[in-house]
């Protein structure tokens, strides 16, 4: 299109008044897209002991290990009742292989409610982690999608005076509308994070709160690896378990007497307790993968957070020289404000990933809940 050097001028000045209007506006942040207003709410705010509370409280699992307890430990009187009773040899060789085998039970029931309590904290806080993530990231989206409604505003001049084409400009606003529509999703993450939070804890699903989740980073250091193995294989409920049932056939084999036991052979018992070792080896050492794979990602994230803060202060030392170039005429606000998107994208990166960091540890700490 061929414009007389006049009108062209007045165009450019038209234009850049437009850009400079639009893109030195104050960045605003998008309402939900229907357009009604939001109203002020009252939220409740939740620590992680709260929740862990009422998870605990409304656990079916724990409720159900109380409970087992309370049976077990009647059968067991009753069981070392009748061993008192009995006279028999082998009679007293099966009433003793039962008493071991429930108070190896009872003490396992323990140590699961134990294990269940500590997982249900990590669950927790892995949910309070999932939470402020996604309300975080529909915050950083509202912020992309304001700038890319000036963008669209500044194209939609451009197209008015003759400087972008209808199919450049309408290709704009698709791309603008389908990333207001998209923002549905990032609401619905928000959503679910609190739906599963709300389950866990035993309430109205639909509850909302505000959140109380402040970790600090803290580098894992130097560990006794050899001492936290240990702890995992004398707590991990799998090992605890067989290494029960390691006792009972090995106790089966040393009080065998043909003469009154005629059900089993030596051979047997002997073939029982190899196959109970075996198992329990295989079941210390996945216990023992458990730990190292932890420790790697630990140091691994601790990689990840050297090289994150590294970039960040990057971006931090470049932000005066983009605020120089926009005092200069070199950019404009809708560059520095895209800039700055940057920093609030990796701030929040470095922030998820100290989170993640951080539980990463308690775990690690506390191996049963691995």
């Amino acid at each position: 299109m061929y414009m007389g050097k006049r009108r062209l001028a007045g165009v450019c000045a038209a234009l850049i008044s437009a850009i400079s209007i639009l893109a030195g506006a104050a960045p605003v942040y998008a309402a939900p897209v229907d357009g009604t207003a939001v109203q002020p709410q009252t939220v409740e705010a939740l620590t992680v002991d709260q929740a862990v509370q009422a998870a605990i409280s409304a656990n079916n699992e724990l409720k159900n290990l109380g409970d087992n307890y309370t049976i077990s430990d009647e059968k067991l009187a009753d069981t070392k009742q009748q061993y008192r009773e009995a006279s028999e040899f082998n009679e007293l060789i099966t009433l003793s292989t039962q008493i071991m085998q429930a108070e190896a039970a009872l003490s396992q029931n323990n140590q699961s409610v134990i294990v269940t309590q500590e997982k249900l904290r990590m669950s927790i806080m892995n949910f309070f982690a999932t939470v402020i993530s996604a309300e975080n990231a529909l915050a950083i989206y509202d912020q992309s999608l304001a700038m890319q409604k000036k963008q669209l505003d500044i194209a939609k001049v451009k197209n008015s005076l003759g400087l972008m084409s209808s199919v450049d400009y309408q290709s704009q606003v698709n791309t603008y509308n389908q990333k207001t529509a998209s923002r549905e999703s990032q609401t619905l993450a928000i959503n679910n994070a609190f739906v599963s939070l709300n389950k866990t804890m035993g309430v109205s699903l639909n509850k909302k709160y505000t959140l109380m989740l402040n970790l600090q980073y803290q580098p894992l250091g130097d560990v006794n690896l050899t001492g936290i193995t240990a702890t995992a294989m004398a707590t991990d409920p799998s090992v605890v378990t067989q290494q029960s049932n390691v006792d009972v056939a090995k106790y089966k084999l040393d009080h065998f007497d043909p003469t009154v036991n005629t059900q089993d052979t030596e051979t047997t018992l002997q073939l029982n307790l190899d196959m109970a070792e075996r198992t329990l080896y295989e079941t210390q050492r996945a216990a023992e993968l458990k730990v190292m794979n932890a420790y790697n990602k630990i140091k691994e994230q601790e990689v990840q957070y050297s090289n994150a803060t590294l970039a960040l202060e990057a971006l931090m030392n470049q932000l005066p020289v983009k605020q120089t170039q926009l005092e200069l005429g070199k950019i404009t606000q809708l560059d520095l404000d895209s800039f700055q998107a940057q920093i609030t994208q990796q701030q929040e990166s470095l922030r998820s990933l100290i989170v993640s960091h951080e539980i990463n540890v308690l775990e690690f700490k506390n191996p049963s809940t691995l």
